[in-house]
């Protein structure tokens, strides 16, 4: 009966030693995709104070700091690059890719034959873009 209650104990003892184990082992964010539109920004919010932030292709998303919990991504060309914040241990506290695209989304885009037009609509739509239809001309002489 002695050992049966000690093997219980032991057994106990080690679930317990894995679960604090467990909890006290940093959690590692899963990698995401961040969208933003050129010329637009977003806020990226983390787990922790940053100490460094990386950015793959500064051409594509710069990031500015708000404060050691918060980063804002401006989207500056059309593409994809990469981000990560690590803090003062260097764990991660953010990362993944950055996509840049060409308008947000919230916009609508309109195809009208090989004429297509971006919207940002609200309460209404204003034009982003419009691009007209490209048709041949004839040579000088040719009906």
């Amino acid at each position: 009966m002695r050992r049966l209650s000690l093997a219980i104990v032991a057994f106990f003892s080690l679930c317990g030693a894995a679960v604090a184990a467990q909890a006290a082992a940093p959690t590692t964010p899963a990698p995401r995709t961040m969208t933003v539109a050129a010329g637009q920004a977003t806020t990226i919010p983390l787990g922790g104070s940053a100490r460094e932030i990386v950015v793959g292709d500064p051409q594509i998303a710069d990031v500015s700091v708000v404060n050691d919990r918060t980063l804002v991504i401006l989207g500056k060309r059309v593409g994809v690059t990469t981000l990560f914040a690590f803090d003062a241990q260097g764990r991660p506290l953010a990362g993944g890719q950055v996509l840049v695209t060409d308008v947000s989304a919230d916009a609508v885009t309109v195809q009208r034959g090989a004429a297509a037009s971006a919207y940002a609509c609200d309460n209404r739509c204003i034009a982003l873009t419009a691009s007209e239809p490209t048709t041949s001309q004839p040579a000088p002489g040719q009906p």
